[in-house]
């Protein structure tokens, strides 16, 4: 019983020292003193205003508590706001107090607001709240049941990068809360960025269980939902759940059934994506996990695309992660042509770099597509990958084989932003005709060629260089073996220099240049003893010309379509030629035709590709302005006869129109080895005019009738001139016999 009376006396002794305290408290409170108070301590130690503009009120029951009223604090020694508190309200429990312990019952924050800025330097405008001059050496420990937070808002300013992030609208609610708990977690907030740009709502609840001392944190039945505009995605919808994810201390990680499901829109496009982790462990610096899987999709009227990707037998460490299989599948589909891909490899990726490697990739592309000879196309891949992010730097090495050909590739990553790449192709064989859709005889042109869009724009972005090599190649009927060409491409401007090949008997050797600035195109080219009539024929299927010999192009123009740089063309091209002929017209037979028609006039003829003039030599030159060729010093020459002309070949408009001076020879024997004395050392004009799809010639017989009648005048003039001469000899002749006597 003196127990029961002693404790009795010691409650009543301690509530009485209470209610002493709690009089005192309230007796002695003076609120205007308190902020007067707190306005200078802050000013005093962290040169900052704070400003409390309504009541600070004191609670007994049924917990000692304050609250306070409209409170603003200022940005260090400026009056710009830092942070700002409508009202608040703070319960304590008494008792814990006295062993030293703070139990706050619940904390209520309405609308709070805290601007973070990190300045150019690095620093934030709160560090110099972080500095604590006071006494650790008894700290309190903390215990809050509850904590609330409602209308309120968070904003991040980067001053270095220009960002803004606004986390607005917040809902907040905790459960307990101390250096060891377990609660519930509910939030609701809108979140705003500039960099970059985001626009959505995100509702996120959890259990939470956590414990400070030992470093350990998890996130039980996690689900976070997000709904709004993200980068360039509209009305994305996202959810992502798992069991459980859990840190502790020195690197250990724990998932469990994480999933992500997200849907969106972009430019009218359909986007999803998918991931799935059922369980990844890192613990005591190893890394095991089940497979884990990725996939996505896009769809749209013009394309769709299906993509998985997984990962097979992850293990590792917290500094590098493997698996022993990655797999991605990919169908794609654009309008009518379909690509599919099945890859394979093991994967090395390094945390520090990040870095990544693909040592062993092995599959199959399959590209599909009506308007192809063969429909399809199926690659066999083989190859390596390598990417350090780190060092900036990535290396591809690929082998496949298209059809007949052979094909290897080298690329190579020098710096991966902005992107600067080496590369090296090798190419036995290939046909670049033979995956072109065939032309079809009937088939109606879809509209003006010229109007072709050429946009050299894509150069601007391009930093590159490397070397190609093809063994043999056909490209639009041209064949060429032994091709070689050198690329570098940067600042908005692609040289390629030397391009060489065999072709055609002979060798072509020049350069190439395409600039973005202005859309220019430069060619020179060379190419040396060619034979000239199958290259003409494959490449424009023109039957235009024989012989074999050297032509030279050294062309500049610009423009934004065809038609434009054809219209800009500049720059000069000759010839010469040997042992051929001119297609389409024999001016020995014509030329005896001509013979009859001496008095009146000829009607003009079509070039027929049965006929032909042989020629010894020949050799021209052309200024090229405008898209206009004009050539005066064209020669040809053989045993019958010599040919000089003059004319225009009008690029933009497809024309020529030409006129040649044939003159025959001195001798009888010749082409076709006819006759025509009649016309020996006449000039003939034949005129070769119209487009190039259908040539025209004539021959103008006014000047041919007019010069053959002067020819006729000075042979006559000569016959007298030698008449009158023989007898002048023969009487000066008859003379002196007469005066020798004989």
């Amino acid at each position: 019983m003196k127990v029961l009376k002693y404790a009795a006396f010691a409650l009543g002794g301690i509530a009485a020292l209470l209610a002493a305290v709690v009089l005192y408290v309230a007796i002695t409170f003076d609120a205007a003193k308190l902020k007067d108070e707190l306005k200078r301590v802050v000013q005093e130690q962290k040169q900052r205003t704070l400003d409390i503009e309504g009541d600070v009120d004191l609670s007994f029951y049924p917990n000692l508590g304050l609250r306070l009223g409209r409170t603003t604090l200022s940005e260090h020694s400026s009056a710009e706001r830092f942070a700002q508190v409508d009202a608040a309200r703070v319960s304590v429990a008494v008792m814990p107090l006295l062993s030293g312990s703070l139990v706050v019952d619940e904390i209520r924050i309405e609308g709070a607001y805290i601007q973070i800025t990190r300045h150019k330097d690095g620093s934030f405008n709160f560090s110099d709240l972080l500095s604590d001059d006071s006494d650790d050496s008894s700290p309190v420990r903390f215990d809050v049941a509850g904590l609330k937070l409602s209308r309120s808002a968070l904003a991040f300013r980067d001053e270095a990068s220009g960002a803004a992030h606004q986390l607005e609208e917040i809902e907040l609610s905790l459960g307990k809360l101390a250096n060891a708990a377990r609660g519930k977690l509910d939030l609701a907030a809108h979140l705003k960025s500039t960099q970059p740009a985001i626009d959505s709502r995100i509702v996120l609840a959890a259990t939470y269980d956590y414990d400070l001392p030992a470093q350990r944190y998890a996130l039980d039945d996690l689900n976070v939902r997000v709904d709004g505009e993200a980068l360039d995605l509209q009305a994305l919808k996202a959810t992502l759940g798992a069991s459980r994810i859990a840190l502790a201390g020195e690197g250990q990680l724990e998932l469990q059934k994480l999933q992500l499901d997200a849907v969106a829109t972009r430019d009218g496009e359909a986007l999803s994506a998918k991931l799935s982790a059922p369980a990844v462990q890192l613990a005591d610096g190893a890394l095991r996990g089940g497979d884990v899987s990725v996939s996505a999709r896009l769809e749209s009227k013009a394309r769709a695309a299906d993509l998985a990707l997984q990962f097979k037998g992850l293990e590792g460490s917290a500094e590098e992660v493997k698996a022993s299989g990655l797999v991605l599948n990919v169908d794609a589909r654009m309008n009518d042509a379909t690509v599919k891909a099945s890859l394979q490899t093991p994967l090395n990726v390094r945390i520090d770099g990040p870095a990544i490697d693909l040592p062993a990739l092995d599959g199959t592309v399959d590209v599909a597509h009506p308007a192809l000879p063969m429909k399809t196309v199926k690659l066999p891949v083989k190859g390596a990958l390598q990417a350090d992010v780190g060092k900036q730097t990535a290396a591809l090495d690929l082998a496949t084989r298209l059809d007949d050909s052979q094909i290897k590739l080298k690329l190579g990553a020098t710096r991966l932003e902005p992107l600067a790449l080496n590369f090296d192709v090798d190419i036995d064989r290939l046909d670049v005709d033979r995956y072109l859709p065939p032309a079809k005889a009937d088939a109606k042109p879809a509209g003006n060629a010229d109007d072709t869009p050429v946009d050299l724009s894509a150069l601007r972005d391009l930093n590159a260089s490397g070397s190609v090599k093809v063994g043999e190649l056909q490209v639009s009927g041209v064949r060429m073996t032994n091709v070689r060409l050198t690329v570098k491409a940067a600042n908005g401007k692609v040289d390629v220099a030397p391009l060489s090949a065999a072709l055609y008997r002979g060798t072509a050797s020049g350069a190439l240049s395409l600039n973005a600035e202005g859309n220019r195109i430069a060619l020179k080219q060379t190419l040396a003893d060619i034979d000239i009539h199958p290259l003409l024929k494959d490449a424009a299927d023109k039957d235009l010309l024989e012989g074999r010999g050297n032509v030279s192009l050294d062309l500049v123009t610009a423009g934004g379509t065809v038609g434009a740089l054809k219209k800009a063309l500049d720059g000069s091209a000759s010839l010469k030629l040997r042992d051929g002929a001119i297609r389409g017209i024999n001016l020995a037979k014509s030329l005896r035709e001509a013979k009859a028609a001496l008095g009146g006039g000829a009607a003009a003829q079509k070039a027929n590709a049965t006929e032909k003039t042989d020629f010894s030599e020949m050799s021209a030159s052309f200024r090229i302005k405008d898209g206009i060729a004009r050539n005066d010093d064209l020669t040809a020459s053989s045993p019958f006869l010599r040919l000089a002309g003059a004319g225009t070949i009008d690029l933009p408009k497809s024309s020529l129109d030409y006129l040649a001076k044939v003159t025959l020879a001195a001798t009888s024997k010749g082409q076709d080895g006819k006759s025509a004395a009649e016309l020996r050392g006449v000039t003939v004009p034949v005129r070769l005019y119209g487009p190039f799809a259908s040539l025209d010639y004539k021959i103008e017989f006014g000047d041919l009738v007019k010069d053959a009648a002067r020819a006729k005048v000075e042979e006559q003039t000569q016959k007298l001139q030698e008449k009158a001469k023989e007898k002048v000899e023969q009487q000066v002749g008859d003379k002196l016999k007469g005066l020798l006597g004989r």
